[in-house]
């Protein structure tokens, strides 16, 4: 039964400042009930903030138990409720019926994507341009079907067990669950490792699945499984000849996708690096008519810091600067730093519409940019030779797994498993051009996964981003162009001369081996990629060696997996301040992270380890 309570049909002002972190589960025998503890552990794990208690809302009938918090951020509902249905969304689906229409309401674009999930259909899917995902319910055949966007960039998890089906916007809230034992997956554990993120629906553990860009899946009232992608970006078709330039043509996708989400606002936060992306959503921001306050996270005397402030300078939004601070477990984004921005003076005196959303360049660099990539990896893949291409990648973008302090088994199994994975990938696309190959596994794996520390971190940090380089109808338009002028930025240069004069008359921090800043840059600074800022954002060669001592004095994790030889001659090298050898404990930190959370609390270390160590 839908408790009414908890989870009314509603008007689009009944409910404002929504953001949703939703969970629940499904019984998958016919017989089968949902424990009660098991209930209480999502209750308890959606949200660590103690502003959420008693603010979770709830459906539960005899097959299904779904909870999910509102946090504040979005001006629209996350929440639909039917005599037919029940349906949670994160994020806004932005529904658009036709081209140039206005979107949906966010109750709206969810009221559609539920029934047409019901239907067995996918138009309003692939209607949504926005970052999103939802869950739906059907009462009287007890179906439960969750979606992603078409990038998945607003994940859920799926963890399959014989007699339940759980899921989750952040993986933390399957990991909180103690009712069923979690165990390493070392595949998705040596992706993490290798490349930042596990690839395809992998996640470190067995039986967890993140669900994939553009995906439904499907559970029926027996617990049968149904998975369908409802968009592929190796389908989309080779942009057509057009009077207009290409630069226009997707300059005006992207203002769209601004303009799309700003509405009516007249004053809204966004972040303002040195570099380009953040700069060319103020500038969109600006062209749309809003007043933008702007802030920078980086290191002092840095080209990210002093480039954002005359960027600030020359746009003419209130600018901030502001040290980076520790980060939250695995948050990019320095969300404490973000904290404290936001309860400042200087925020507040500029306080915009949504005091709590703040516009990012998130995706910039990679969907735009093309980053990773250059001609002859390009070249390796039109050519059929994709092992080639994956050495050309992984050297051209230094990435290694960097297994030394493994056993040599378990080195040579993480390897192999990351390799095989990338290549898996690889050969499970099929653009038009092929150049295009390793852009689109960069999108489905890198960007379907870049803001999931984020998200991981919503309950915490309490912000929500607007991220328009996501936007499906933008990137649309640049995968169905020939990949080869956007390499090394030169498309992305060519692309913001159709912005207002202000965005390219201030110097900018550009990427190693791309297209340089023709402007000069102020002397002294420091930038991102060179050794010294790398050595300043190292931890301490003291924090380093507490690390490797964890590591080292987890008895049954460093029988399993650890070098006792070289992890001593590591520490050694710690002891003796060199931290520039911290790229050591990165795999071992990663397999022990997931390890220990599969295999519950620390055990104690071995006596002749733990003596050692010490």
């Amino acid at each position: 039964m839908l408790i009414l309570k908890q989870l009314p049909l509603f008007r689009e002002n009944h409910f404002i400042n929504a953001m949703s972190i939703f969970a629940g589960v499904l019984a998958r025998q016919s017989d089968g009930s949902i424990p009660a503890q098991l209930m209480e552990e999502l209750r308890a794990s959606v949200s660590r903030h103690p502003d959420d208690l008693g603010r979770l809302r709830e459906f539960k009938d005899d097959k299904v138990f779904m909870v999910k918090v509102d946090i504040g951020a979005l001006n629209a509902a996350g929440e639909y409720g039917s005599p037919e249905m029940a349906a949670f969304v994160a994020g806004d689906p932005l529904l658009q019926s036709h081209a140039g229409a206005l979107p949906a309401l966010r109750s709206e674009g969810l009221a559609a994507v539920a029934h047409d999930l019901v239907l067995n259909r996918h138009h309003s899917l692939r209607s949504c341009r926005g970052t999103f995902c939802a869950v739906a319910y059907e009462k009287s055949t007890h179906k439960l079907h969750l979606v992603t966007d078409k990038l998945g960039v607003r994940p859920i998890y799926c963890w399959v067990l014989p007699d339940f089906i759980l899921f989750a916007t952040a993986l933390r809230i399957l990991e909180a669950v103690s009712f069923f034992r979690r165990s390493l997956h070392l595949q998705g554990a040596a992706e993490i490792a290798c490349y930042g993120a596990a690839l395809a629906d992998r996640t470190p553990y067995q039986g967890i699945f993140c669900l994939l860009a553009g995906e439904v899946v499907s559970a029926d009232g027996a617990g049968a499984l149904q998975r369908v992608q409802y968009w592929r970006w190796d389908e989309l078709p080779v942009a057509q000849p057009s009077e207009a330039p290409v630069a226009q043509r997707i300059y005006r996708h992207f203002q769209e996708a601004v303009q799309i989400r700003l509405g009516d606002q007249k004053a809204v936060a966004a972040h303002l690096s040195g570099g380009l992306d953040s700069r060319a959503v103020v500038a969109a921001l600006q062209a749309g008519g809003a007043e933008v306050c702007t802030v920078n996270f980086s290191l002092p005397d840095s080209q990210d810091q002093v480039l954002g402030q005359l960027a600030a300078e020359r746009l003419g939004t209130h600018h901030t600067s502001r040290p980076v601070q520790a980060l939250l477990d695995g948050d990019r984004h320095s969300n404490a730093t973000v904290r404290d921005w936001l309860n400042s003076a200087a925020y507040l005196a500029h306080q915009p519409e949504r005091p709590r959303v703040i516009w990012s360049g998130d995706g910039g660099g990679e969907c735009l940019g093309h980053v990773h990539l250059n001609a002859d990896i390009v070249a390796a893949t039109r050519a059929d030779d994709l092992d080639g291409a994956v050495d050309k990648f992984m050297a051209y973008n230094r990435w290694s797994l960097s297994a030394k302090l493994l056993k040599p088994r378990i080195a040579k199994t993480l390897a192999d498993l990351s390799r095989s994975g990338m290549l898996s990938e690889l050969r499970s696309v099929h653009p038009a051009d092929k150049g295009r190959v390793f852009h689109l596994f960069l999108v489905l794996n890198q960007q379907h996964r870049h803001l999931a520390s984020h998200f991981e971190n919503l309950d915490m940090t309490r912000t929500e981003l607007e991220v328009p380089f996501f936007d499906s109808e933008f990137l649309s338009a640049i995968v169905r162009e020939k990949i080869d002028p956007f390499l090394r930025h030169s498309f992305y240069l060519d692309w913001l001369r159709c912005f207002p004069p202000g965005v390219l008359e201030i110097a900018w921090q550009a990427y190693p081996d791309h297209v340089p800043c023709p402007l000069p840059l102020p002397p002294g600074l420091g930038y991102q990629w060179d050794e010294a800022t790398a050595k300043a954002k190292r931890k301490t060669s003291g924090a380093l060696l507490a690390e490797a001592r964890q590591l080292a004095g987890e008895a049954g994790f460093a029988d399993e997996f650890l070098r006792y030889g070289y992890m001593h001659m590591c520490m050694a090298l710690l002891r003796l301040g060199r931290n520039e050898y911290d790229y050591l404990l990165h795999a071992p930190a990663v397999l022990h992270r997931y390890w220990l959370r599969s295999h519950g609390e620390a055990r104690r270390a071995g006596p002749a380890l733990r003596r050692t160590a010490a």
